[in-house]
């Protein structure tokens, strides 16, 4: 068991059956399964630089020293402290089932104040459903945005191999990564994306010292700012489209409301509307969630007649 597969053990216990007052969290495990000596836990949650070793953030430091997230959020961030993009880890921002969120204090070389650091769990793939209707079209790239051409990686892929499952997490983390920047650089309203390492990407921390920018779902926004919102983010919509991307899972839920602005996150899932065969039917779902929760606050569309709108004219200017 790698120090991945121990967190990911711990955290779905710590979420399925919350402690009891009193009860033992290190109790003896049931006959049957091995539990790893603490010099062999501790070389699993150690494997990295000594200057990294030696950083504990904010954050971790009021954690357990024996808690599981306290070593997978140094290991996983500290490589960016070790490269002065960030000085701490404050706080969790949100916790999910596919990753976590922290506010990270940014060096000052980065010209930025706040980061956000989204740390991917190890079995993310567990987690995302009918993902071959996302992969469909998508050809296959590492970690340096190359094709993954050999017959290994196939094969691995194919038969769900330990190595099969790494290259399939770096394919998604890789494929949201490269999608932000290129939204970004084109002027979508998407956090700026700053870096990725292994399970980690950082971005722009949305929000302030005090706290992160609501989800649209966790606002509400007045009547005439309903409508301004609402044409912000079909005209992103429109603008990822022009790059031949649709979200693919859009809803008030990542997207951000702050400062009277919206802001679209999570994009692993983003296809390529050239390519996947589902491109069209996941862009009305999109604009569908889109226009259910806006209906609350008094704005009126068809969101068949919008995709369409949308869709038509794309298809007519493709080669």
């Amino acid at each position: 068991m790698d120090k991945y597969d121990a967190y990911e053990k711990y955290q779905e216990f710590d979420e399925q059956y919350p402690r009891q007052p009193g009860a033992n969290r290190y109790a003896k495990p049931k006959p049957g399964k091995k539990k790893p000596k603490p010099a062999e836990l501790q070389a699993q949650l150690s494997d990295f630089d000594d200057n990294i070793a030696a950083w504990v953030p904010s954050y971790a430091a009021a954690l357990d020293p024996r808690h599981y997230e306290r070593q997978w959020l140094i290991e996983s961030i500290g490589p960016f402290y070790r490269d002065n993009v960030v000085t701490d880890v404050t706080r969790r921002v949100k916790g999910g089932k596919e990753a976590n969120v922290y506010c990270c204090t940014a060096h000052p070389a980065t010209g930025l104040e706040l980061i956000a650091a989204k740390l991917y769990r190890p079995r993310i793939l567990r987690t995302l459903k009918n993902d071959a209707v996302y992969k469909a079209g998508r050809q296959l790239r590492g970690e340096d945005g190359k094709l993954m051409k050999g017959r290994r990686e196939k094969l691995a892929l194919l038969q769900k191999t330990t190595f099969g499952k790494q290259l399939d997490t770096t394919w998604w983390i890789g494929n949201e990564f490269s999608t932000q920047q290129a939204l970004f650089e084109a002027g979508a309203a998407v956090p700026r994306p700053i870096g990725h390492n292994g399970n980690t990407i950082l971005m722009e921390y949305i929000g302030d010292e005090n706290m992160a920018a609501p989800a649209l779902i966790d606002s509400a926004p007045e009547r005439g700012e309903a409508a301004d919102l609402f044409d912000e983010i079909l005209h992103n919509v429109r603008l990822m489209l022009r790059l031949h991307r649709i979200h693919g899972d859009l809803s008030p839920y990542n997207i951000l409301h702050w400062n009277g602005s919206a802001v679209i996150i999570d994009f692993p899932q983003m296809v390529d509307a050239r390519t996947n065969p589902h491109a069209y039917d996941l862009l009305r779902r999109d604009l569908a969630r889109v226009c259910a929760y806006f209906a609350r606050f008094g704005v009126r569309a068809d969101a068949e007649e919008i995709a369409r709108d949308m869709w038509l004219p794309y298809m007519g200017a493709l080669p």
